[in-house]
């Protein structure tokens, strides 16, 4: 399945032959401070335990600096995977011309769904799925970027970030009412947002701010239900929002979305963008519905071996801590791929 009139972007050849081409990303102060060197971590850790085709592919881990004193700089060497999806789309906006049909659609989300699945198994939450996020071959080949605010979720007490998402595509237990206890259902809102755009051509929800954000959802999504206000019944703050802006009823996703649209576009679209992560598809649900039966194979849809850990220890560390950590972690590598 060819893409064309991509537009090019930069990428290095490696030292075999050319055969390898690879994308280089400095981490700009990694150490500003101790939830950044965290997540600098975090990043190197996850990336060396994924394997997966719908996941960049990581090359090498270095920094030019030769001691752990004069330690202030990381780069990420991963495999080039493409262009992003927001270069593709915001080319469609420029051309005002379609590069990308309904059948890339498709196959681009069912690619996302398959690493989600992958990375879901592993317990771990990538937290900022976006078209910038994702990279897309000229064969429509998709994978997925960026783990600099992925997570792991381990145990019960774990307290997670409220605002870690770029805001359009961040789902709404995460902006407004479950917010220390989301799940990777957080993830799967995303999906149903970056598909919404791909059928749209323009984002779904471009709020400008937090308020801004919650009344666009809510004009297509409906306000919550009784279900939903009975458990986000504690947080006033979000009860005198939803109270402000009165009551919305959910719209007909037929009539809001083209009417070129396919009814099973639709009814994707129309399972996924649901305030309640109780009641939104899952991915395996998501895998499984007719939009995507061409492409779901069960049996080509690998999990990971078991949970993924990253022993990282965070609440107690400092940057120092941090920079040692990383440090240490770096010269493994490289001893690991000598």
């Amino acid at each position: 399945m060819k893409i064309d009139n991509f537009r090019k972007v930069s990428n290095y050849k490696c030292a075999d032959g050319g055969r390898t081409v690879a994308a280089v990303k400095k981490l700009y102060e990694p150490f500003r401070d101790e939830k950044a060197a965290l997540r600098v971590y975090r990043e190197m850790r996850l990336l060396q335990m994924m394997v997966h085709e719908n996941i960049v592919r990581l090359l090498d881990l270095y920094t030019p600096d030769k001691s752990l004193f004069a330690f202030s700089a990381v780069y990420i060497v991963t495999e080039y995977a493409g262009n992003s999806l927001y270069e593709i789309l915001k080319r469609e906006r420029e051309l005002k011309k379609r590069i990308l049909s309904p059948e890339h659609h498709k196959f681009i989300i069912y690619q996302l769904l398959r690493a989600l699945k992958y990375l879901h198994s592993a317990n771990v939450m990538h937290r900022d799925l976006k078209p910038g996020n994702l990279a897309v071959t000229n064969d429509c080949d998709l994978s997925v970027l960026d783990f600099g605010l992925a997570r792991t979720l381990n145990g019960e007490d774990a307290v997670l970030s409220a605002y870690v998402m770029t805001r359009w595509y961040r789902s709404p237990e995460v902006m407004y009412w479950k917010i220390e206890s989301y799940d990777t259902q957080a993830d799967v809102w995303s999906v149903g947002c970056i598909l919404a755009e791909l059928t749209l051509g323009r984002p779904l929800f471009p709020g400008e701010d937090s308020m801004a954000q919650y009344r666009l959802i809510a004009e297509l999504c409906g306000s919550p239900d009784r279900d939903l206000l009975a458990k986000i019944a504690s947080n006033e703050a979000i009860l005198s929002v939803i109270t402000k802006l009165g009551v919305y009823p959910r719209k007909s996703f037929a009539d809001y979305f083209p009417k070129t649209c396919s009814m099973l576009v639709i009814d994707f679209l129309d399972r996924i963008l649901v305030l309640d992560p109780e009641k939104r598809m899952t991915v395996a649900e998501a895998l499984a519905h007719p939009y995507l039966r061409e492409y779901s194979m069960p049996d080509d849809e690998p999990i990971a071996d078991g949970p993924f850990t990253l022993d990282e220890g965070s609440s107690c560390k400092t940057i120092s801590d941090w920079k040692a950590l990383i440090w240490q972690e770096l010269v493994k590598f490289k001893r690991h791929n000598e």
